[in-house]
């Protein structure tokens, strides 16, 4: 008799598992269940989707004709109401339970909504979803002023995409600084420069206390101060939280995310989870904020799924945290790259280049965190140290130029891009040869590595 695979969740890591449960067992029933109206698409591209730059079909990555080619059953809309691992099953708000084998919950994360007056008025909007950034898509044409309430990676992404409708935009800071959760002074400064030149208006000490409005619609913001902004179109740059209540409801250990094990084990037998909704033991991100990566999910779905079938998985090491961009600049955020210098904490920022800010965090000389703003060429590397904990003198020998690097037509410097398929990150290694080929792992697109003596790209390889 097959096996049933279940994933809850059509996210980067629901996704992916499926994908590789199939590709493994031919003969396997997999069923993918989300709550959500459209196939998978990659979240880190509604801000393109919102601004016009893709279209609804160039951002959805894989049509439902595709899932039943490949046999993968996608239920769509299907709200989950509960899980008896006991039984293995999964109930939901409409028909019968159904029973699974192994089940992966791949739910990733929520927005947390703001608990103020008028959040219900028409013309508050989140920024969770394909169908969320639709609506707000659609009501662009009248919009002409925005107000972002709170700091993090959606707004982030919001204020660019309107920015580049012509909207007028004022991000709500709270404090005097941006993202103090996330991003040291030096960090945070930078980014608020890159927010005024980009033409956002930042409001400091500024958190909301409601939102007023006329005849059911948003008309602004009103502060704790007393200060007015007015706002056709009022975005909740959210923070997010792992949705885990499927998980803690059935009985699962629950942290800040679903607990699980080096192979993605929940503690409900025949139950895994994977993304950013999971929570390694021992690992190195800590504290309430959860990951926001989709590279990261990515990665856990397809070891997941080899879990899942009992071959040996590579644990989950990976330590970003929060992987973005900030009109076009790279921002990571790994491990405690956040922490305070303060007792036997140190950190180490330094501006090495025009606009490249690093920050490398050691706890009794062992590398717990990073941040890097400005360039992507590094985080990989960061993200395999952090994980490992590496001492000061391993940091600096990972970190250094090579000696080997550049010369000829060689690439000087090791740089990170993104697919131009898929969006999945590309590192390309100084001592490259320039115009190497290299397979994308996400989407096995065939690329081409490229260099004009300044900075280097990746290109789809001609026929």
């Amino acid at each position: 008799m097959s096996t049933h695979f279940v994933i809850i969740g059509n996210g980067a890591a629901g996704y992916r598992a499926a994908k590789a449960l199939r590709r493994a067992d031919a003969d396997a029933q997999v069923s993918v269940f989300s709550d959500e109206r459209y196939p998978f698409y990659l979240r880190r591209q509604l801000g393109d989707y919102l601004s016009g730059s893709l279209s609804l079909e160039e951002v959805i990555f894989q049509s439902r004709n595709a899932y039943r080619r490949e046999r993968i059953d996608l239920f769509l809309m299907t709200q989950i109401t509960g899980l008896d691992p006991a039984r293995h099953t999964v109930a939901f708000a409409s028909g019968p339970p159904v029973r699974y084998d192994r089940l992966l919950l791949a739910t990733g994360t929520r927005a947390v909504l703001p608990s103020i007056p008028g959040r219900d008025l028409n013309g508050v909007a989140t920024f969770d979803t394909l169908t969320e950034a639709s609506a707000i898509r659609s009501s662009l044409r009248a919009v002409e002023q925005a107000v972002i309430l709170h700091e993090g990676v959606i707004g982030l992404s919001l204020a660019e995409s309107l920015r580049e409708r012509g909207v007028a935009v004022t991000q709500l800071m709270p404090g005097e600084r941006f993202w103090p959760d996330m991003l040291d002074e030096a960090a945070g400064t930078r980014v608020e420069t890159i927010l005024e030149d980009a033409g956002v208006r930042l409001l400091r000490a500024a958190a909301p206390r409601r939102v007023t409005g006329t005849a059911g619609r948003c008309g602004g913001v009103e502060t704790t101060d007393g200060r007015m902004v007015q706002a056709d179109l009022v975005a909740c740059g959210c923070r997010r939280r792992p949705a885990m209540d499927l998980a803690a409801e059935a009985g699962l250990a629950v942290g800040v995310g679903i607990r699980i094990d080096e192979a993605y084990r929940t503690s409900a037998s025949g139950v895994w989870a994977a993304g950013d909704v999971a929570e390694a033991a021992g690992g190195t991100v800590t504290g309430e904020a959860a990951a926001f990566c989709w590279q990261r999910a990515w990665a856990q779905g397809e070891r997941a799924a080899a879990s899942m079938l009992d071959l040996p998985a590579e644990p989950p090491t990976e330590a970003v945290r929060v992987r973005t961009t900030v009109f076009g600049h790279d921002l990571a955020v790994i491990g405690q790259g956040h922490l305070p210098a303060d007792g036997d904490v140190q950190a180490d920022g330094r501006h090495e280049a025009p606009n490249v800010y690093r920050r490398l965090v050691y706890r009794n000389d062992r590398l717990v965190g990073a941040l890097v703003l400005g360039t992507g060429e590094t985080v990989a590397e960061l993200n395999a140290l952090v994980a490992e904990q590496a001492d000061r003198d391993r940091v600096e020998t990972v970190l250094a130029p090579s000696a080997d690097a550049g010369g000829g037509d060689r690439i000087p410097t090791t740089f990170a891009r993104h697919c131009p398929i898929c969006a999945a990150e590309l590192v390309v290694h100084g001592g490259t040869q320039v115009g190497a080929h290299l397979r994308c792992q996400a989407c096995n697109t065939d690329l081409v590595v490229r260099w004009d003596g300044r900075r280097g790209w990746v290109e789809i390889a001609k026929p």
